[in-house]
């Protein structure tokens, strides 16, 4: 997360918009893992704009964790963890965001990521294939995005109340 976030975000304790009464829906041994501890200091390496865009900061671990439960907190950031999981090329935790979203947000990143990121759709292929979609190229579009959109929308919807039955 850059710096100019941290001193706002609610997970960061040195923030004076630090919200502790978020923590309770936490089981204790796991609240470390969730509290930023980003003083605002700026970077103190040359390479590291390169290696930080592949770490998750804490707000990114909480999206991944509450989006299912659709927390408020976590519906809100979504989208900016949406951007820190493309820059970072994250397909895996990718997957698992727009797996666990409900509907309304869903269909809110899948808008985001098809204006912003239309040449990293592909990491989304291991959704794609399991809706018997053809795997994407990198930075090529489908050329029936129609059908990808249905996958990204509604099959994985499917798929979640098929789980359900188990």
């Amino acid at each position: 997360m850059t710096t100019n976030c941290c001193h706002k975000c609610r997970l960061n304790i040195a923030s004076t918009a630090f919200d502790s009464r978020m923590f309770t829906v936490v089981p204790l041994p796991a609240r470390d893992i969730f509290i930023c501890r980003q003083n605002g200091a700026g970077r103190a390496l040359p390479g590291a704009a390169h290696a930080e865009v592949r770490l998750l900061c804490s707000r990114d671990l909480w999206v991944l964790s509450f989006i299912g439960q659709n927390e408020a907190f976590a519906v809100e950031q979504a989208s900016a963890t949406l951007d820190r999981l493309v820059a970072g090329g994250h397909s895996e935790l990718l997957c698992h965001l727009f797996e666990n979203a409900g509907y309304e947000v869903r269909r809110d990143l899948w808008l985001r990521m098809t204006s912003l990121y239309p040449g990293r759709l592909y990491l989304f292929d291991a959704i794609f294939e399991r809706g018997s979609l053809a795997p994407l190229e990198k930075d090529r579009a489908p050329e029936k995005m129609y059908y990808y959109q249905q996958q990204m929308l509604f099959g994985i919807e499917g798929l979640n109340h098929e789980l359900e039955d188990l």
